[in-house]
């Protein structure tokens, strides 16, 4: 149990409480969780350590967006170069997503060290872009917007890559379940919908979002559906 436990990053009694402690508050209210400690306890920190061989098998399986890693690819959001593009471009949209939804995720960032193999820097680019497609794909930041973006994402992760997305989707489900029951039957029926698209489509991480800050998002939307 320790050594199962270690792999994904609790290796402490502490570790073991907050992990328990922000899975009840995200099941609860999902716009209300410790995400710093996710994703250093759970996730990213596990993934300084992950096996060579299976590093090469998931290079071999997403080969664009290992070569942005290659490259070191990973240009700044700065907020106030947004704020000063056109209303309707991505980088303008994405701002005011943030603003109005109050979600600070470039602040999250912070909470990662830099990559230093291809599935931190997958798992860093996934979350980094993450509030870039909800606005690039239209889904607002309600619990069923989250369903659609999370199964969006599980619809294009491969082997390991697939946990994380998983059990956010997990955790919504069971949300819905315990406060808003009514709801669950969308949930699926959109989380199905959505994780097709998602299987279509090219791997949105993959994409040069950073470089698209400012088009309009009509345009990009249309990208992202072409690929499909």
């Amino acid at each position: 149990m320790r050594r199962e436990l270690a792999a994904i990053g609790i290796r402490t009694p502490w570790d073991l409480v907050q992990a328990l402690r922000n899975f009840a508050r995200t099941v609860w209210d999902p716009t209300n969780a410790d995400v710093r400690q996710g994703i250093n306890t759970l996730f990213y920190g596990a993934l300084r350590d992950a096996d060579p061989g299976q590093l090469s098998a998931l290079e071999a399986a997403q080969p664009e967006i290992a070569a942005l890693f290659v490259e070191g690819y990973d240009p700044q959001l700065d907020p106030a170069r947004l704020e000063r593009l056109p209303d309707g471009t991505l980088g303008r949209e994405y701002l005011r997503f943030l603003r109005a939804n109050r979600i600070d995720p470039l602040g999250e960032l912070l909470a990662m060290k830099q990559p230093t193999n291809f599935a931190e820097y997958l798992f860093r680019r996934a979350y980094k872009l993450h509030d870039v497609l909800h606005v690039a794909l239209g889904c607002d930041a309600t619990v069923l917007g989250e369903v659609r973006i999370v199964a969006y994402t599980l619809g294009q992760a491969r082997g390991a890559a697939t946990q994380a997305p998983a059990l956010a989707l997990a955790v919504l489900f069971l949300h819905l379940a315990l406060r808003k029951p009514k709801d669950l039957p969308a949930a699926v029926r959109l989380a199905a919908e959505w994780q097709s698209l998602g299987e279509r489509s090219r791997p949105y991480a993959s994409f040069r979002f950073e470089d698209w800050m400012d088009r309009p998002v009509a345009e990009v939307r249309e990208r992202i559906m072409a690929s499909a």
